[in-house]
Parts: structure tokens; sequence; C-alpha cells
């Protein structure tokens, strides 16, 4: 990363010392001025009465890569709002932009969801803040006459704060239609034990979402790739980086193991559709290519998204991307959108 010049926090000192503290981690002083009045609006919020000293540690702490949404104690998530707390990971504004497009297909009718008795249900594991549920829920409420949006994660933190933030939501009213066809709610469970999946297959789930740990240990330690120091430094590792107590499957690898797991869930479920969040070019080449070898893989159509999958590709981003299946065949999968390659989305068979 480019260092900061020195012109630059000279500038920035001239308007405010706290603009100045906020460069470090902003970059470029529109940036900072934005953070800036983010923070004394949340000071201002606040009943401390030297709220100036208060807002001069809040920038320097900031300033240091603290998470700016850890300070705020939310983050917007389309019409949400989502509290966010240290132990949970922060939303990213690419997750937003891929379940806006996965909603705006199911109300396409693009998926297979049987529009007989306008009934939907949706599971996603690794659920976080709640942040993709409770934004699934908003899109497609009108939608369904019957809904079912079930969160899954083994984290009582992340268990806790997802459950807090559908309440904080419907109280600000973003939670639309909360009738007693329309259901939402939290599930504490690790789902790499399998009376937890046979549980679930009790019901019917259409459509199943994930964005699981894929971090490997050599990036979390060391750094690289998309991952950033505040990242590593602030954010849980629980939800970046796969357990060493996981199984690997062979030739798997362990930044890969959650998609093994998330392929054999989804053959037992047996949704439309399933999508999965990964973390880069390479990730999804290998994901695919035993997904190719899975016995999921039958009557099924995979389609790559990168950050903004509604977006027109850029003049250096290609259209596909190329593979090799683990028996040495050559398989082009369509890249839609701009940006980096971000999630794999896939169409089942019946």
């Amino acid at each position: 990363m480019p260092r900061i010049p020195p012109w630059l926090f000279r500038r920035a000192n001239r308007r405010s010392p706290n603009l100045a503290a906020l460069l470090p981690a902003c970059r470029n002083l529109q940036s900072a001025v934005n953070e800036l009045r983010w923070l004394q609006e949340h000071v201002n919020g606040t009943t401390r009465t030297n709220k100036e000293d208060l807002l001069a540690r809040l920038c320097r702490k900031r300033g240091q890569g603290y998470p700016l949404q850890y300070i705020l104690g939310s983050q917007p998530f389309g019409p949400l709002d989502i509290k966010c707390r240290p132990g949970v990971l922060i939303p990213r504004p690419e997750t937003e932009a891929y379940t806006y497009h996965l909603a705006d297909l199911i109300k396409a009718g693009g998926l297979r969801v049987d529009a007989s008795d306008q009934g939907l249900g949706i599971v996603d594991f690794c659920t976080g803040t709640g942040c993709i549920p409770l934004l699934l829920y908003s899109l497609l409420s009108r939608r369904f006459d019957r809904l079912e949006v079930l969160g899954v994660d083994v984290s009582s933190q992340a268990v806790s704060l997802s459950r807090a933030n559908i309440a904080h939501n419907a109280r600000l009213g973003h939670l639309s239609d909360m009738r007693p066809n329309h259901t939402i709610s939290i599930l504490q469970a690790d789902i790499f034990q399998d009376q937890v999946i046979d549980k679930l297959r009790e019901r019917t789930w259409d459509v199943m979402v994930s964005n699981p740990p894929y971090i490997s240990r050599r990036a979390w330690r060391y750094g690289g790739g998309q991952i950033g120091h505040s990242v590593r430094k602030y954010e849980p590792s629980l939800a970046l980086v796969p357990g060493d107590d996981i199984f690997v499957p062979a030739h798997w690898e362990h930044e890969d193991v959650f998609y093994a797991r998330l392929l054999d869930i989804a053959y037992r479920l047996k949704p439309k559709a399933m999508l999965l969040e990964i973390g880069d070019e390479m990730q999804a080449v290998r994901v695919i290519s035993r997904f190719s070898q899975h016995k999921l893989s039958m009557d099924s159509h995979i389609v790559i998204w990168r950050d903004w999958p509604d977006l027109t590709p850029g003049h250096d981003e290609g259209f596909s991307l190329e593979t090799t299946t683990v028996d040495g065949r050559s398989q082009t999968v369509l890249a839609k959108g701009s940006g980096n390659i971000r999630s794999i989305f896939v169409t089942l068979g019946s």
C-alpha cells in the first residue's frame, strides 16, 4: 500500500487534527471527511459530557485501523440497519450486491420456484450478522404468500446479534408484512453435524446461500490476497478461516473444506439454487473442479458472479472462466458482472 504523502497530512491537519488522525485508515481526504462526519454524528448522539475528547479518541482508534462499523455499531445493508459488534464479521458491499441480484432472479421467476402455492424457503449457512437472510426477507416478503427464511451459525455471538438485528429492523419498520405465514429465524448449529442437516430436511428449501469461512491459514497469519491487516487484527477468524479440527476430505484444500460440506448439504436438502461466496479466482477454479465430480452436478448449471453482478464487465474482465475438471477435461464457466470474482451461483436439477 502506498504511503500517504506528508503534504496531505498537513492539509488535513489544517482543517482538523481529527481529519489527519483518520487519514491512515481512510487513505484520502474525502473518505476522511465522510468518516469524520459520521463519527461526529455518533458522538453527538451519546450522553457523554466531554464529546470533543471522545471524538478525538475515536478518530485515533479508527486511524489505527479499527473498523468504523464496530465504532458506530452498525452498517447500512440495502434498506436495513445491521448492528455490528466485535466478534462477528462486518457485512460487505459486495455481499449486499449479490444478495440483491439473487432476490431479483427469484422475483423474476428464473429459479423454477413453485408458483402454485406462492411459497419459498431460503436457508443461509454461516449467517453472521444475519444480513443476507434479513435482506432477502425484506426484498421478497411481498412477492410470496408463504416465506420461510432461516439463518444458521455455530457462533453464539453471531446468533445473538443476528436475532437482535431481526428485532431491530422490525422496530424500524424495515421488515414489512410480518405475517404468520412469513417467518425469519436464526438457528445456532454446527453444519458439520449430520443430525442438524437431517432436521432441516423436514422442511423444503428452495434456495441455499452461504458466505462460509474460506481464507487460508497462511493468508490469515501473514496477509496477502484480498484480506487486509485490519481484518486480520480486528475481525473474527472463526468467520473467515476454517477450524483446524475440521476433517478435510481427499483432494480438497483446507481453506475449501466448507464448500465440500456445503455441496453434500445441498445434495441432501435439494434446493433449486445455491449461491456460495468465494475468496478469489483460484478458489473458484478449485471448487468448480471438485463440483464437477460431485453427484450434485448432475443436471446443474454454474455461473460465476463478480463483485457487482448487475454491471457490464470492464474491458479487462473476461466473460468466462476456464477451469479443468478433476479428470483433466476443460470447462468454460460464464463470468457475470464486474469486479473481482466473488461467488458461485448454481441452479440444480430436481
